[in-house]
């Protein structure tokens, strides 16, 4: 496996100046609405289920809610970018508290972990290498992981180290590499609190006490936790031993129960991210099409869809 830095291809390599101009142009409105529209289908989801109490609604609530739970994953991933909004205090801000805690995540680390994926992407040096590396899988080691995602297993393991190691880490790393206190590396696991019980109580008085153990806990931990399976493997599973920058990561073209799903908020163009990564998600879509214009449409890494791309690395 290569050691060398990605990408090789730069922007201007592909894009004209006013292109790229034009896509590295952030809309504050537009960020904002991305985070408004999440919460808005998390709380329509339960509000549906309220007024018409059934296992069908119930169903559907949890799995739509854990689709927006991945969404605000990827949106907290925008914020890593600093592509929320322009003002790169307010984007942090908007990342960790209506993102990021949410989820139990962290903005911060995040960023530091995920731009070392970009600079060694599909390397040995990518710390996302384990995430693609096993594929091809056969369907036993496949249905064997959706079963510890779907029953809780991945997500209860994944909650405990979080808060365990956090607790036990007496320091962690910035951005930049320095060290920070581990007063600072808890105060991860309060921002976490804190929005988990603004949660608890934006659901409860939406609905009952226990709303956010079965419409909040439960999603995060079983179908949250397959979703992001689903878009990890999409992403990079798979891809050529030779790859390059127009092969290293993959888009996927998903439908509108794709998007719903595993693919909210243009995530499904992740090829285009990589090569841009300066781009905000709501126009990926455009640098997609520019890159098809422009006769890269043989180079780059395409699939026509996410059961089609299973199929393609489950053997």
């Amino acid at each position: 496996m290569s050691t060398s830095l990605t990408p090789v291809i730069k922007p201007k390599d592909i894009l004209a100046e006013n292109e790229i101009s034009y896509l590295r142009q952030k809309s504050d409105l537009h960020g904002m609405s991305l985070l408004l529209h999440a919460w808005l289908v998390i709380f329509a989801s339960i509000i549906f289920f309220t007024i018409f109490p059934n296992i069908f609604t119930f169903i559907i609530a949890v799995l739509v809610i854990a689709g927006r739970q991945l969404g605000l994953a990827i949106l907290m991933h925008e914020g890593a970018h600093g592509l929320i909004v322009n003002n790169t205090k307010n984007n942090n801000m908007l990342s960790q508290w209506i993102c990021a805690f949410p989820v139990w995540s962290d903005t911060y680390g995040y960023r530091h972990y995920h731009l070392t994926h970009h600079r060694h992407t599909q390397t040995s040096d990518d710390p996302d290498l384990s995430l693609s590396k096993p594929f091809p899988v056969n369907k036993f080691s496949f249905v064997r992981k959706v079963l510890r995602d779907i029953f809780g297993i991945t997500g209860l393991v994944q909650r405990y180290e979080l808060i365990f190691k956090t607790l036990l880490t007496n320091d962690t790393k910035k951005d930049d590499g320095k060290k920070i206190s581990g007063f600072q590396s808890k105060k991860t696991l309060f921002g976490i609190l804190i929005s988990n019980i603004i949660i608890f109580i934006s659901f409860s008085t939406v609905g009952e006490w226990w709303y956010y153990f079965v419409f909040w806990l439960l999603p995060l931990l079983t179908f949250f936790q397959l979703f992001l399976r689903i878009r990890n493997i999409a992403e990079h599973a798979g891809v050529k031993d030779n790859c390059n920058d127009f092969n290293n990561a993959r888009t996927t073209y998903a439908n509108i129960l794709e998007r719903t799903f595993v693919a909210p908020y243009y995530v499904n163009y992740h090829l285009e991210h990589h090569l841009l990564m300066f781009v905000p998600c709501y126009k990926l879509n455009e640098a997609h099409k520019l890159l098809l214009n422009k006769g890269y449409k043989e180079e780059i890494e395409i699939k026509d869809g996410y059961i089609s791309l299973l199929r393609s690395v489950i053997v």
